[in-house]
């Protein structure tokens, strides 16, 4: 055999092998995605750690507003929509459009079944807009705002979610297509560009989108998230204070960080097992994380020890502390109960200390705790400490507060 045949043949071999294998890991990814589970609570989650709930919801807000322009813009050309139908659906898209910007920018953030009727509404919506402009080849050129929702999806659902809206953007893409090339209105050529365009927006760009959240799940699960019960562990917890702490470094409104320390927990584990044990702390942990809202931290740093923090602009500390208390009592039967030491920051944070390492638990929330530990458990001591104080020691202020009773500011 020829030195250059042999050569030849190694080289094709060596491709045929790295194109099978390549092949075979793309079928593996390609199975994966697909059965992984809608992310929304998760991804949520993930933004609520890093306090980017409300800008998130600003953005989308803001690009549902400009979505919703084109409809306006469309009734308003002169030459717009030809004929009481078309105008309609132009009408209908833009309404909906100013509902659901309506619903991003005033509402509170949405739950996973809200989040999948709005993915519906706005495909809705996005339909009747390319109606409006069924004789104009711009019908097929809407169709490309279908990629914003898929971009949506990839973020906060499914692959199986993102599948169907793909279908059915690609679906009403190749009608549209039909109907123009059926009037005359543009050339093939024209048309077939449009579709790809669609296609590669809505398609390659939120599929790889869902590929890369893939690794970020892993990586902040390996990171900064607790993996028993989803909160954040304590490398998480100290990264999310200090972008609480970031955002408001004057500190306006003021701090509250308290350690809930679980009173009869080695009970529940030495009576009902440690398997029973770890669903009652996930359950408090997914309770502890709805009661305190988007906006506040949750996160677990021992076997049965819960950290708590949230700005006090709409709160106050004995209050949070109280919907603690009673969020950890109600969750198992027989009720475990808590002892909760509070921080009541206030004053100016210095930007060159660590809360976590200089009072949140050494000097203050940890010693408040076990104070409400010697005073017989499920109960709650309240400390304050103010950033700007020339005395150095902190204010100290016993509360004791009984599951039921109402805090007061």
């Amino acid at each position: 055999m020829q030195p250059t045949a042999a050569l030849g043949e190694l080289i094709v071999g060596v491709t045929m092998t790295r194109f099978a294998v390549g092949l075979g890991q793309l079928g593996w990814a390609i199975s994966h995605w697909w059965n992984r589970k809608d992310q929304f609570e998760w991804f949520s989650s993930y933004l609520s750690d890093r306090q980017l709930v409300e800008p998130t919801r600003i953005l989308l807000g803001i690009t549902c507003g400009t979505a919703s322009l084109v409809p306006w813009v469309i009734l308003l050309d002169a030459g717009g929509p030809e004929n009481v139908l078309q105008r309609y659906a132009a009408l209908a898209s833009g309404v909906i459009g100013v509902g659901m910007t309506v619903m991003w920018l005033l509402l509170p953030w949405p739950s996973a079944t809200r989040s999948r009727s709005w993915v519906v509404v706005a495909d809705l919506s996005i339909l009747l807009g390319c109606l409006a402009q069924i004789h104009h080849v711009g019908a097929v050129a809407g169709c490309a705002v279908f990629g914003l929702v898929s971009g949506y999806i990839a973020f906060f659902h499914g692959a199986r979610m993102l599948a169907v809206h793909i279908g059915f953007s690609l679906v009403v893409a190749c009608l549209l297509s039909v109907l123009l090339m059926r009037a005359d209105t543009a050339s093939l050529s024209t048309v077939v560009i449009g579709i790809i365009q669609a296609a590669a927006v809505g398609i390659a760009i939120p599929v790889a989108t869902q590929f890369m959240l893939e690794v970020l799940a892993s990586d902040a699960a390996a990171s900064e998230m607790d993996t028993l019960t989803g909160v954040l562990n304590r490398r998480g917890l100290e990264r999310a204070l200090e972008r609480l702490t970031a955002m408001d470094r004057q500190n306006s409104h003021g701090l509250a960080v308290m350690v809930a320390d679980l009173d009869n927990f080695k009970e529940i584990n030495d009576h009902y097992g440690h398997r029973y044990g770890d669903r009652v702390l996930a359950e408090i942990a997914a309770r502890l994380r709805v009661a305190v809202g988007v906006g506040g931290v949750v996160a677990r740093i021992g076997g049965d020890e819960f950290v708590i923090a949230d700005s006090l602009r709409f709160n106050d500390p004995v209050r949070l502390a109280n919907t603690v208390l009673l969020t950890i009592s109600t969750v198992s039967d027989p009720p475990v109960t808590a002892s909760v030491g509070v921080v009541h920051f206030t004053g100016v944070i210095p930007t060159n200390k660590s809360l976590m390492s200089t009072v949140l638990f050494t000097d203050l929330a940890d010693a408040a705790m076990y104070e409400a530990k010697r005073a017989g458990g499920n109960t709650v001591r309240t400390r304050g400490h103010n950033y700007g104080a020339p005395s150095p020691a902190p204010v100290v202020r016993p509360t004791t507060i009984r599951p039921g009773a109402r805090g007061t500011a």
